[in-house]
């Protein structure tokens, strides 16, 4: 079923197709994986990239830090260390 907008144009024999036509058709220059990233990250505000950014380093700090740093307090009494804790729950003894 034809669009109810369509309007059929007879095309001579003998024409040749327009450029709009044939360059509707090309195919598009592949771009760089970093041209196309560059590319978006300039349509976004700076305010927001500044905002990304800061978000971004300040998880990275943290990992890092949680990464590096021993806790400053002692693991409690009642508790095993981290290292030695099980996944299982396990029966009190009391």
């Amino acid at each position: 079923m034809r669009h109810p907008l369509h309007v059929a144009r007879s095309v001579p024999v003998g024409a040749e197709a327009p450029a709009a036509a044939v360059a509707r058709h090309r195919k598009p220059r592949r771009t760089s994986p970093v041209r196309a990233a560059l590319a978006a990250l300039a349509c976004v505000p700076p305010a927001r990239r500044l905002t990304a950014g800061l978000g971004a380093a300040s998880v990275l700090a943290a990992t890092v830090l949680t990464a590096a740093l021993d806790p400053a307090a002692p693991v409690a009494p009642d508790r095993a260390p981290a290292g030695q804790s099980s996944t299982f729950a396990k029966v009190s003894g009391d």
